[in-house]
C-alpha cells in the first residue's frame, strides 16, 4: 500500500489526464472560434519572430544560419513552467536535469558539466553575464525573472563566440525581457503545489507620458525538498525573494534608453552534506546547514537605431552576488561596459563592431572542500568584435565573417573566429553551415583552487607511521593550463511545408583541444592533456494541424569520445538520445489544453536509467483578466533522478492570475 498523499497524488494525475482527453475530443469537433494566440499563429507568424542573437540585430528566424531555438512567454506559460531553468527543456537536443531541489545541469551537444564542474553555455538576461566565473557555471536558482515578463528565450545550440566572447563555447542562453510599456496595468499571480511549492508575484506597470513607462515587482516562490534514492529527505528545500523594477523612455527622438535593475535574497537555503573532518584521517560528517545567497544588479542601456541599417548601443552594468554555503563562501563585484555600432558598407555589407571592458572582483571565504590561493583576486577582460554580413547573390546567398579578439588576465589573448554561409532559394527555406573557433577560458577553481576530498595525516600518505600533521587530499588548480580550443562544424536546413508545417535539421560536429579535465585518479592538478570530439543530429518539427491544434516535436542523438590521461566522466554525463513531443489545443475562446511528452536516455555515469515523463495542463480564462490554470507533471512516475540520486517526483500546481488595467 502506498502513502496516503501518494494515492492521492496518483487519482489527481488520473483526473488530470481524463480531463484532458475529453476535452481534447470536443476540441476536434468545436468549430474555429478566437482561439488563444499561439495556437492560432502562423508557422509564417512564428519563423517571422526576429531575433537578436546570432546578428546582434533583428533577424527573421527562419532566415538565421544557426542552430536557434526561441521560447516565447506563451510556451513558458502553456507547459505551466516555474523557471527559466525548466522551460529549457523545451529546446530540441538540451539536457536539463534537476541536480536537486535548487540546482540544474543544461547544456546541448555534451560536455555540460556538473553541479560544480565546468559547462560551456553562456546565459544572459538582457545582456548581463549570468554566468559565474568562480566554477564556470550558472547557479540557477538565480536566475529569476517574471516569467510573465519575458518577451522570449532565444537559445544558441553551438558556438556563439563572435558577438559573446569567451564562454560561449558550446552555445548562448539569451533572456529578453518585455519593454515597460507591454507590462502596462497590474499583474498577481498565486500558485501552489503538492511538493511545498508555493508562488506569489505582483507587478505593476504605468505610462509616464508618450514616451515614457515603468514597472515593478516582487515576487516570492518556495521550494520544497527532494528524496533521495533511499527515500529520506535531501533536506535541500529553499525560497526566493526577489524585487525590481525596469523604465523605458527617450534622452532624444532617435534615442531610447532602458534603466532596469533587482535584487533577490533567499530566506531560505537548505543543504545537507557530508563535510571532510580536519584533524581526523579520512573522516566526515553529515551537516545540514541554510545557506546564504543574494544579490543586486542594475543595468542601463541607451540605443539608437536598432531596427534600422545605421545605429549604436551603449549598455553599462554592475552586479553584486553573494553565497555562503557549508563548503565555501564567495563575494563577487562585476563590472561590464560594451559599445555597439551597426552600419551599411557599401551596396552589399551589413557591418557590426563593437569593443567591452568587464572587470570582476571576487573575495572568497575558503571552507573545508574549497581553498583559493590568493582568496581574493580582481580580474580584466578587454572585447572587441567586428562582423561583416555580405549578399552575395542579394536576397538569396549570403556570408557572415567575424571574429572575437579578448585580452584575458587568465588566458591572455584569444582570437575567435567564425564564418557562416547561407541559401535561401525561397522565402520558406534555408540552408546553412557554419565553422567556428571558440574558446572556453579556465574558472577559478580550475586556476587557483584546491578541492579537498578528504584530509589524512602525513605520515600515513607516505607509508610510515602518524606523525600527526594533517594534510588534505584533493584537486589542485594550475596556472599554467590554457584556455580550451573547439572547432565546430556545422550544417542545417529549416524549411517549411504545405503552410503548415516546419522541419528544422541539424548536423554537428566538435573537436575539442586542451579540454581540462580530471586526472583519472581524481587526486592531482586539472590538466588541460585531454581532447575530445563531440557528433550528431538534431531535429524538430512543428505543424498547425488546424486553426486551434498545434503540435511540436524534436530527437536528437549525440555522440562522445573523450581521450587523453582524464577520468572519462563526460563521456557518459549526458543522455545520447532525447525526445520530446508536444500539443497544444485551444477549446473555444476560454480553455486551453496541453500535454508533453519527454524521453530521457540513460546517464550511465551516475547509473540513471533512461526515463519518460508526461505533462498535462489546463487553463480556464474565467473572464477577461483572471485565468484559473493546473498543471500535472511527471504524472504517470512517481520520481526519477534526471542528474544526480535525487528523486525528482510527480508535481501537481495550480495558480490564478489577475490582470488588471492592461
Amino acid at each position: 500500500m502506498g502513502r496516503p498523499d501518494q494515492r492521492r497524488t496518483r487519482k489527481a494525475a488520473a483526473w488530470i489526464a481524463g480531463l484532458f482527453a475529453a476535452a481534447c475530443a470536443s476540441a476536434a469537433a468545436a468549430p474555429d472560434a478566437d482561439v488563444g494566440a499561439l495556437a492560432n499563429m502562423s508557422l509564417e507568424e512564428l519563423m517571422n519572430t526576429p531575433v537578436t542573437t546570432v546578428a546582434g540585430q533583428p533577424a527573421s528566424r527562419m532566415g538565421t544560419p544557426a542552430a536557434l531555438t526561441v521560447i516565447t512567454a506563451e510556451d513558458i506559460r502553456r507547459n505551466g513552467f516555474r523557471s527559466v531553468a525548466e522551460a529549457l527543456r523545451l529546446v530540441p537536443g538540451m539536457f536539463a536535469g534537476r541536480v536537486d531541489s535548487s540546482s540544474w545541469v543544461i547544456g546541448a551537444r555534451g560536455l555540460t558539466g556538473s553541479a560544480l564542474t565546468a559547462s560551456r553555455y553562456l546565459v544572459l538576461i538582457d545582456g548581463r553575464r549570468v554566468y559565474d566565473p568562480l566554477t564556470s557555471v550558472t547557479f540557477w536558482d538565480t536566475v529569476d525573472v517574471v516569467l510573465a515578463d519575458v518577451d522570449r528565450i532565444e537559445v544558441i545550440r553551438g558556438p556563439g563566440a563572435t558577438l559573446w566572447g569567451v564562454n560561449a563555447m558550446n552555445g548562448v542562453v539569451n533572456i529578453i525581457t518585455r519593454r515597460a510599456r507591454e507590462t502596462l496595468g497590474t499583474l498577481v499571480q498565486l500558485g501552489a503545489g503538492n511538493e511545498g511549492e508555493r508562488a506569489a508575484t505582483a507587478r505593476y506597470g504605468a505610462a509616464i507620458d508618450a514616451d515614457t513607462a515603468f514597472r515593478v515587482f516582487g515576487q516570492y516562490a518556495g521550494h520544497g525538498s527532494f528524496d533521495g534514492p533511499d527515500g529520506r529527505s535531501l533536506h535541500d528545500e529553499w525560497s526566493n525573494l526577489h524585487a525590481g523594477f525596469r523604465l523605458d523612455g527617450r534622452l532624444t527622438q532617435e534615442t531610447g534608453y532602458t534603466l532596469q535593475g533587482d535584487a533577490y535574497t533567499h530566506p531560505t537555503a537548505m543543504e545537507s552534506v557530508q563535510l571532510p573532518v580536519p584533524g581526523l584521517d579520512r573522516t566526515f560528517r553529515q551537516v545540514t546547514v541554510d545557506d546564504t545567497v543574494r544579490g543586486a544588479n542594475v543595468l542601463f542601456r541607451a540605443m539608437s537605431g536598432f531596427e534600422n541599417e545605421d545605429g549604436w548601443m551603449v549598455r553599462t552594468y554592475l552586479d553584486q552576488t553573494r553565497r555562503d554555503t557549508s563548503r565555501f563562501g564567495v563575494d563577487r563585484e562585476t563590472f561590464d561596459a560594451e559599445y555597439r555600432n551597426w552600419l551599411r558598407w557599401g551596396a552589399r555589407n551589413q557591418l557590426i563592431w563593437g569593443a567591452e571592458v568587464e572587470r570582476t572582483r571576487d573575495d572568497v571565504a575558503n571552507g573545508p572542500v574549497l581553498f583559493l590561493t590568493p582568496a581574493s583576486r580582481a580580474w580584466n577582460i578587454v572585447n572587441a568584435f567586428v562582423q561583416d554580413t555580405v549578399d552575395l547573390v542579394p536576397d538569396t546567398v549570403f556570408l557572415m565573417l567575424g571574429t572575437k579578439l579578448t585580452e584575458h588576465s587568465f588566458a591572455g589573448f584569444q582570437t575567435q573566429p567564425s564564418v557562416r554561409l547561407w541559401w535561401t532559394p525561397s522565402p520558406d527555406q534555408t540552408l546553412w553551415m557554419a565553422v567556428s573557433r571558440p574558446v572556453r577560458v579556465p574558472s577559478r577553481i580550475e586556476e587557483d583552487g584546491l578541492l579537498v576530498f578528504s584530509y589524512i595525516d602525513s605520515g600515513v600518505l607516505a607509508g610510515s607511521t602518524p606523525n600527526g600533521t594533517i594534510v588534505p587530499l584533493g584537486l589542485a588548480g594550475s596556472e599554467d593550463l590554457r584556455p580550451e580550443k573547439l572547432r565546430a562544424w556545422e550544417v542545417g536546413h529549416r524549411i517549411r511545408l504545405f503552410d503548415d508545417w516546419l522541419f528544422d535539421t541539424t548536423l554537428f560536429y566538435n573537436d575539442y583541444q586542451r579540454l581540462i579535465g580530471v586526472p583519472p585518479g581524481i587526486y592531482g592538478h586539472f590538466t588541460d592533456a585531454a581532447s575530445g570530439r563531440t557528433y550528431g543530429m538534431e531535429l524538430s518539427a512543428s505543424a498547425r494541424l488546424t486553426s486551434h491544434w498545434r503540435m511540436e516535436g524534436s530527437w536528437s542523438r549525440l555522440e562522445t569520445r573523450i581521450n587523453g590521461p582524464v577520468l572519462p566522466f563526460e563521456e557518459i554525463s549526458t543522455p545520447r538520445t532525447l525526445a520530446q513531443l508536444h500539443s497544444y489545443v485551444d477549446v473555444g475562446e476560454r480553455v486551453q489544453l496541453q500535454g508533453g511528452l519527454y524521453r530521457v536516455g540513460e546517464i550511465p555515469w551516475l547509473h540513471n536509467p533512461a526515463y519518460t515523463r508526461t505533462d498535462l495542463g489546463l487553463t480556464w480564462r474565467v473572464r477577461e483578466g483572471v485565468d484559473l490554470s493546473l498543471w500535472g507533471q511527471n504524472l504517470f512516475d512517481a520520481g526519477h533522478p534526471e542528474a544526480s540520486g535525487a528523486l525528482v517526483p510527480r508535481t501537481l500546481y495550480a495558480q490564478v492570475s489577475f490582470q488588471l488595467g492592461r
